[in-house]
């Protein structure tokens, strides 16, 4: 299998070469652009490039925060990756009147950046089961999860805006929703390490750890829970009954019972 470095090189040169085509061909500034935008060759290598930028900068990204991955972390990428892709492009089906280029680029971003949040848990729970964790460890991963709140409030506040912007519907519900699960999701994951290194500095003898932990999860399985039917009634009275949501509704519901 080819490379990500190898193919970002690639594609690099295939864009630059494309780019330098159209100025030496046209010779001006506002011709040159209109072919780079009205050539489907053209369009489709900056597409790939700026699909190839992202990916280097989700690997840049997990290289400094998170290092090499384990087995397991690799494997809950796969499982969950897979999943994912379904329901957004069930979700596409929805929003088809907005896809656009921009659209598609979001929709990139946020499969990458979930993708950092998965990665985000699993280390935590490797980090609560195992003995003896390097002080670095512990500096990163709560670096990452800094950083991945920051990228949630980013995104949220870029969706938000164009939503009120726009004061109608649009691919931004999606969008804000998604951001908020997903800042929420880091709050509760930050809480319960912070739990952790409390029980940790106690040398295991903070006794209402279990008891507070079972609180969070429950009002993280509660507040998802409220965030996921708001979407859904916002998208039903708008486009019709969301298909993508109904599992997530009864995860988080019936996790939320078994709690309870």
């Amino acid at each position: 299998m080819i490379r990500l470095q190898t193919y970002a090189a690639f594609s690099l040169l295939a864009t630059v070469t494309s780019v330098y085509y159209a100025f030496s061909s046209r010779e001006q500034f506002y011709p040159a652009m209109v072919y780079l935008s009205t050539s489907k060759i053209c369009f489709v290598l900056l597409l790939n490039t700026g699909l190839v930028a992202m990916c280097l900068a989700w690997q840049l990204v997990k290289r400094v925060f998170l290092g090499t991955l384990r087995e397991a972390e690799v494997e809950r990428l796969n499982e969950q990756s897979w999943r994912e892709v379904v329901e957004i492009l069930f979700a596409v089906t929805i929003f088809r009147q907005d896809f656009s280029v921009s659209f598609l680029a979001m929709v990139a971003a946020l499969l990458l950046v979930k993708a950092l949040h998965w990665l985000a848990q699993k280390r935590v729970e490797y980090i609560e089961t195992t003995p003896s964790v390097p002080m670095l460890s512990h500096i990163r991963i709560v670096s990452f999860m800094l950083f991945l709140l920051v990228v949630d409030c980013l995104f949220l506040s870029n969706s938000l805006g164009s939503l009120i912007q726009k004061r109608e519907a649009s691919v931004a519900i999606f969008f804000s929703f998604e951001y908020m699960i997903l800042a929420t999701s880091t709050v509760s994951t930050f809480v319960k390490y912070v739990f952790y290194v409390s029980d940790m500095l106690m040398e295991g003898q903070w006794e209402k750890k279990a008891v507070y932990t079972f609180y969070l999860e429950l009002i993280s399985d509660l507040v998802h829970l409220s965030l996921y039917m708001l979407f859904f009634i916002a998208i039903f009275l708008n486009y019709g009954v969301p298909l993508h949501l109904i599992r997530e509704l009864y995860e988080t519901g019936d996790a939320a019972n078994l709690l309870i």
